[in-house]
């Protein structure tokens, strides 16, 4: 413990104590606790941290103590210059995490959070369909909808917001983003298989009481952010968080006849509320309500006459959504190595939408609870959490004539085993049983190891299972901007098919090193997916169908790896550069084929350059990102008439982006970008963009940009 300036006691996290004379030690917890061994031949504890007197007690019975620090002596000033990096390895973390922060964030414009990942090389975001101007994830060779993505550890992207969710949370509002590889904790769930990453948004209880973001290109999107914090007193504080956007000017880049990104308005407003108690409670709750509306298709499609009534082909969609949730947790005061938390969490979602002359509507209630407790098994080397939880899921959808209804009803409970024999070694295992009122037992067996090699050397092994139901339509809406005609097997259950399970197997290698006097990391991982049951989208049968079954006794599977490499080049000048390769097939009826759209192999670099501190001149950041992305397989047209096939893989092709940005002080900065430098563009995205209500039409099959390069600008200002 440390005191504060008002007599509170603060716990002081990571002290280090041991009994003198040995190497028998432990570290203090979160909560400051420690929990040590009795010596019986020695009576004396040190306790030492940095920054703070060694002490030294004798210890002559086995009662609870409580142990105050005090600061060292104070010195004349000393300067301490730090750069604090703009991505994060974390070195003790048993599984592995790669952590985002405000900096790495504004490399980019990163106006909503699938456009944050530019100037990363572990996630990619790609457009869906040459209409919607959707984006989609892709990690270790799955797309997103097989990663877990929740925002402060709540769920997030999922359900009928699988796809489309990621445009719910704006840049602006994101404080970090942590990128979990490989199989993620069982507290959060049976639905990660390729990892987790989790949000975290911007707190009431910061400093920073106004934050103020705008945003606009070439093309005609603006879009503003504000966030404002309120200290009502020490214990509660609160923050309003407001996006606008819009986009009203109709883009043609490639003259087909249809807009290379939709119109668009949004509006998403947050106000999250924060209590800090005196005896070990915490309480965050607030509410969120998102309202957007996008309009695509051609250009002189008018969407105030009915499809059926013109010629034109257009597609509108409109989503309300309300979100709801609170998170309490209470720390024991006598003990506080034990914890208990409960999160709840709930949406009301809706969607209409249409596509050319198909509907496509849904609707989604969705309701979530976890209480996890926390203790140790006498010591904190031995950590264990504990809990249940229970979601539903009340879904109800209809696309053209068919409907497709079902309710979930999931409750569950999991256990989560942490070790820590020694400095070097640490496991986590963990395993969750949950009961769905439709598919009966779900089990989830996970485990991570860690193993320091060195100071500088840490391998990290996991492995475990996921499962998930998939939502076929929600996540598959980019092939209704096609004439393909869905071919599902059943309304029963949901959708007549079986859920996704899958065994996610990897191992990740971390080497720090010190050259010409600069830190730098090397990162070698290899992980592999498997699934025991998947449900395929087969483009492959014919272009005029898209078929939606299960894998069965087939085989499916993602092989990737990926080495990175992060430096400081120069004092202030930081290289990322990164290589990636992915080995991806299923076993279609056609037979075993690489993933449709899929580049194998991918070349990252990124240059990041900071100015020293200039009274005249103030402070500059220079950006410049560049991949190399390769051939992708493209679904077999051979069927259709020649004009209209296209070949069997795309060419690769180079991106490049870059900003620059102008600090005047920490109050306000000014940005200026470019995004897609080289002006690379799909040729014809959209087959038979002339007759959208022909056999033949598919604008569904992208593998590169439509829209050249876009040049952006937009400011920043705070106020503490």
């Amino acid at each position: 413990m440390e005191e504060s300036d008002k007599g509170n006691f603060n716990a002081l996290v990571g002290v280090n104590v041991f009994w003198a004379g040995t190497t028998q030690g432990v570290y203090s917890d979160v909560n400051g606790v420690f929990n040590i061994p009795d010596d019986h031949k020695n009576h004396k504890l040190i306790i030492s941290y940095v920054g703070y007197q060694t002490d030294t007690i004798e210890v002559s019975d086995h009662k609870e103590l409580m142990v105050v620090l005090k600061n060292s002596r104070v010195m004349d000033a000393v300067e301490i210059i730090h750069r604090n990096k703009a991505t994060s390895l974390s070195f003790m973390d048993s599984r592995h995490v790669e952590v985002l922060n405000e900096k790495e964030l504004f490399k980019a414009a990163c106006c909503n959070l699938s456009e944050s990942f530019e100037t990363n090389a572990s996630v990619d975001a790609s457009y869906t369909d040459a209409v919607s101007g959707t984006r989609q994830i892709t990690m270790l060779g799955l797309a997103g909808i097989y990663t877990q993505i929740l925002t402060d550890n709540l769920p997030g992207t999922r359900g009928l917001a699988s796809v489309y969710g990621l445009t719910y949370v704006p840049g602006a509002w994101i404080e970090s983003i942590s990128i979990s590889k490989g199989t993620g904790s069982v507290l959060n769930g049976y639905e990660s298989i390729t990892g987790q990453i989790n949000t975290e948004l911007r707190k009431p209880e910061q400093d920073e009481m106004l934050y103020l973001n705008a945003y606009g290109n070439q093309a005609g999107r603006l879009e503003g952010n504000l966030d404002y914090k309120l200290k009502l007193n020490e214990r509660w504080s609160t923050s309003i968080l407001i996006h606008g956007k819009a986009l009203k000017s109709k883009n043609d880049m490639n003259n087909d006849g249809f807009l290379d990104m939709p119109l668009n308005e949004s509006v998403i407003a947050m106000n999250r509320w924060k209590y800090t108690g005196v005896k070990g409670l915490r309480t965050q709750f607030g509410v969120k309500y998102i309202d957007i509306k996008n309009q695509g298709g051609q250009s002189v499609f008018n969407p105030k006459v009915s499809p059926n009534d013109q010629p034109a082909w257009g597609n509108e969609s409109k989503t309300s959504r309300a979100e709801a949730f609170a998170k309490i947790g209470y720390v024991f005061p006598e003990k506080k190595y034990n914890s208990i938390g409960l999160q709840l969490w709930g949406t009301d979602h809706n969607m209409r939408s249409y596509y050319g002359i198909r509907n496509y509507n849904a609707d989604e209630k969705s309701g979530y609870a976890n209480l996890i407790y926390q203790t140790i098994i006498g010591n904190t080397n031995h950590i264990l959490k504990s809990g249940v939880s229970y979601l539903h899921d009340d879904v109800s959808e209809t696309f053209d004539t068919s409907k497709f209804n079902r309710v979930e009803q999931v409750p569950g409970a999991f256990v989560e085993y942490t070790h820590r024999p020694n400095e070097k070694i640490t496991f986590i295992l963990g395993i969750r049983a949950d009961h769905h009122n439709l598919y009966d037992w779900i089990y989830s067996p996970r485990v991570n190891l860690r193993y320091g090699f060195t100071e500088n050397t840490v391998v990290r092994i996991s492995a475990g299972m996921g499962t998930r139901i998939a939502s076929v339509l929600a996540e598959n809406t980019a092939y209704m901007a096609s004439s393909r005609t869905f071919i599902i097997p059943g309304n029963n259950k949901a959708y007549g098919l079986n859920p996704e399970q899958a065994l996610n197997m990897g191992i990740s290698i971390l080497q720090k090193f010190k050259l010409g006097y600069r830190e730098g990391s090397v990162v070698i991982d290899f992980y592999r997916t498997e699934f025991l049951e998947q449900v395929l989208v087969d483009l492959d049968a014919t272009p005029r169908e898209v078929n939606f079954y299960n894998l069965g006794n087939g085989q499916s599977y993602a092989n990737s790896f990926q080495v990175e490499l992060n430096y400081e080049l120069i004092k202030r000048l930081d290289l990322k550069l990164a290589y990636r390769f992915y080995d991806v097939k299923s076993e279609l009826r056609q037979g075993l084929l690489d993933k449709a759209l899929l580049a194998r192999h991918k070349g990252f670099i990124n240059l990041a350059f900071e100015t020293r501190k200039n009274k005249r001149f103030g402070l500059w950041r220079f950006d410049v990102t560049t991949q190399l992305v390769d051939k992708q397989r493209i679904p077999i047209t051979t069927t259709n008439p020649p004009v209209f096939q296209r070949d069997e893989y795309s060419s690769p092709y180079l991106l490049q982006s870059a900003q620059v940005t102008r600090v005047f002080n920490k109050s306000f900065e000014l940005y200026l970008g470019g995004e897609n430098l080289t002006n690379y563009r799909q040729k014809d995205p959209i087959i038979d963009p002339n007759d959208p209500y022909g056999n033949n039409f598919d604008a569904s099959l992208i593998w590169a940009p439509i829209f050249g390069t876009n040049v952006y600008a937009g400011l920043r200002f705070r106020i503490n």
